[in-house]
């Protein structure tokens, strides 16, 4: 059996054989770069619409990946935008 090249090795030790042949042939020869956080500062301002800005800030925070300070500018700009009160 073949050995694989560092990336894909990294790759194989964190996942399965079957994943890493998915991730090469869809993104081989790509220069692939992974943001900070998992999730989108939409979808952030998404879930503290939808509960009405009546979250914990700092729970949220830890949770997303965002800071306390950019949770509340969030929860400002949907206050500003009349989406929350």
């Amino acid at each position: 059996m073949y050995e694989y090249n560092k990336v894909y090795q990294e790759l194989a030790d964190i996942l399965n054989d079957k994943d890493v042949e998915k991730i090469y042939k869809n993104f081989r020869g790509m220069q692939v770069n992974f943001p900070m956080r998992l999730y989108s500062r939409d979808s952030v301002k998404k879930e503290i619409a939808k509960q009405k800005g009546n979250i914990d800030i700092k729970d949220l925070a830890v949770q997303t990946g965002y800071s306390v300070y950019t949770i509340r500018r969030m929860v400002n700009e949907l206050k500003d935008d009349n989406i929350i009160q």
